[in-house]
């Protein structure tokens, strides 16, 4: 079984476009044979000063293409959404497969500048989260046909508790999903080493505003080695991993 995970270069607010790119990468990965394609957070949108506005449902055309080309190939894809649900605007991840969306994880522990009095919307990248987009429940397992995956997302990671869901029931593997300067950090390797479990962790690249990405996108072996790494020079990039490699 082969898992791809991608970094692309998307554009604050052009969700057209940004979703349109997103499905060339994610049909190729899955004609290069990949059954899981991960997918970085935040990638139908970025960050927006008004992220209702950018923000879809999952009942939505954007979501739909994604089911689609999971249907066709038979695979999965995992989606980081902007999404609007029941009136709030979240970060989510979006599972598919081709009978539409399996499960969602939304981000539970929203980023914050340590004073919120400071924050400049153009300045800071319109990236400040809490007290402006809704929240979920924390970080849990997911099953996501033959794997449970336990999905976190970005500023999730930076709170010790939001690993405890996976100390305590360990998944197949862990999805670290990212939109952030770069995810070469030794915390990750450390974590799978300590459980005995794989992970991928997924980022963007290029220009947030005027916050360059470099990427990084990973596949971590249980062993903290490293399986797969994509490039951290902002880079658009496509990795892949055999199952039985990790």
């Amino acid at each position: 079984m082969i898992l791809a995970a991608i970094q692309l270069d998307t554009v604050a607010m052009e969700v057209n476009a940004n979703v349109h790119k997103a499905l060339h990468w994610t049909r190729t990965a899955f004609e290069n044979g990949a059954k899981y394609v991960f997918l970085h957070e935040g990638l139908t949108a970025d960050y927006a000063p008004d992220p209702m506005k950018y923000g879809r449902a999952l009942e939505s055309v954007e979501v739909f293409g994604f089911a689609m080309l999971a249907k066709r190939y038979g695979g999965y894809v995992a989606l980081g959404l902007n999404e609007v649900y029941k009136g709030a605007p979240y970060i989510s991840c979006v599972y598919l497969d081709g009978n539409g969306v399996i499960d969602v994880y939304r981000k539970s522990y929203l980023w914050s500048l340590p004073d919120r009095d400071n924050y400049i919307g153009y300045i800071h990248g319109f990236r400040q989260e809490l007290g402006i987009l809704g929240h979920g429940d924390g970080p849990r397992n997911v099953r996501v046909g033959d794997l449970l995956i336990g999905s976190l997302i970005c500023a999730d990671g930076n709170n010790p508790e939001a690993w405890e869901p996976f100390r305590k029931e360990p998944p197949d593997i862990v999805f670290y999903q990212n939109n952030r300067g770069n995810v070469d950090e030794a915390r990750n390797p450390d974590f799978c080493r300590e459980i005995n479990r794989p992970m991928v962790c997924t980022n963007r690249v290029g220009f947030s505003y005027y916050h360059f990405q470099l990427g990084g996108t990973r596949f971590i072996r249980r062993d903290g080695t490293i399986a797969v790494a994509a490039n951290t020079e902002g880079k658009e990039q496509a990795i892949y991993a055999r199952w039985q490699d990790l």
